[in-house]
């Protein structure tokens, strides 16, 4: 009984800690920023291509990773002072935009690299629980998303930058009336999530196969996850809805197999979007009247 409800409990956890992950960038740039970004998956792209690059030349993995953050938060910052600015308040122009820096970056890795990086290999080895073996390095992902996603609300609720980002995306005219640089608000905020998009491209990178279009198998689920979480609270809109959404697919997955699990995953979106418009956050602004009752 307790391998097989160890290993329910590990798919439930690694599912809910892959949609964290794939949208941990997309948390700040869709939803503080109301950008539609496209290039989503790319800038995850960029992040895992920067750490096979320097894992392949000695350097540890983990700062590896942290690389990618970096790397890919200064490509975000110049992205957003060459084009991105220009679109702010026209969703529809930086949807096109972004889609078309996504096709330009995919086509760019392959012409650059070729079809493929070298793999990092998977560290941690394995342990076993009765019949079943659990992988330590999505184990230690499970803590990882959970570290960040706290990291980032931590950032938003308790920091100075925090406070002038919130007022920036509410109102950017008050906001500069009282003499908060916005334009710098929104450079550091569309660099921050490029980053962290690098930084869980780079921290998948070991799960998957590191090719110019590895981005596309995390956009769907970084956009339902952020989606059927809601812009009330998108943080914790975001992690309700990975685990939400994870206790569906998980049962499925192992009954049924991937595929169903996947298809479930996304008619229970549907399904969220349809009776709660705004989102899981929501439900906290419609319970607390009562609540107060």
């Amino acid at each position: 009984m307790l391998p097989e409800l160890t290993s329910i409990l590990y798919q439930f956890g690694t599912n809910a800690a892959f949609l964290l992950l794939s949208a941990l960038g997309l948390i700040v740039i869709l939803g503080m920023m109301n950008i539609i970004n496209l290039a989503h998956g790319e800038f995850m792209m960029l992040g895992a291509y920067a750490a096979s690059f320097v894992v392949h030349r000695g350097m540890p993995f983990p700062l590896a990773v942290i690389m990618a953050f970096f790397a890919t938060a200064l490509f975000g910052i110049v992205l957003e002072r060459l084009v991105i600015r220009r679109f702010y308040g026209r969703e529809l122009g930086a949807l096109v935009t972004t889609w078309g820096i996504s096709l330009i970056l995919a086509q760019g890795a392959l012409l650059l690299f070729g079809p493929y990086m070298p793999p990092i290999p998977i560290p941690g080895g394995a342990v076993s629980v009765g019949v079943f073996s659990f992988s330590v390095y999505w184990l230690i992902l499970i803590g990882i998303s959970v570290v960040l996603v706290a990291g980032l609300a931590l950032v938003y609720r308790a920091t100075r930058f925090g406070l002038q980002a919130r007022a920036t995306m509410q109102n950017p005219i008050i906001a500069r009336s009282l003499g908060i640089r916005t334009g710098q608000i929104y450079m550091l905020t569309f660099g921050l999530g490029a980053g962290l998009a690098g930084l869980s491209g780079a921290l998948l990178a070991p799960t998957t196969s590191i090719a110019p279009y590895m981005g596309q198998q995390f956009v769907a689920p970084a956009f339902i996850t952020v989606v059927v979480g809601g812009g009330a609270n998108v943080i914790a809109g975001a992690v309700g809805s990975s685990a939400f959404l994870s206790l569906i697919e998980t049962p499925v997955s192992l009954t049924l197999g991937t595929f169903y699990g996947t298809m479930a995953l996304l008619v229970m979106a549907l399904m969220v979007i349809r009776v709660l418009p705004a989102g899981i956050s929501s439900l906290g602004a419609r319970l607390r009247p009562i609540v107060a009752r």
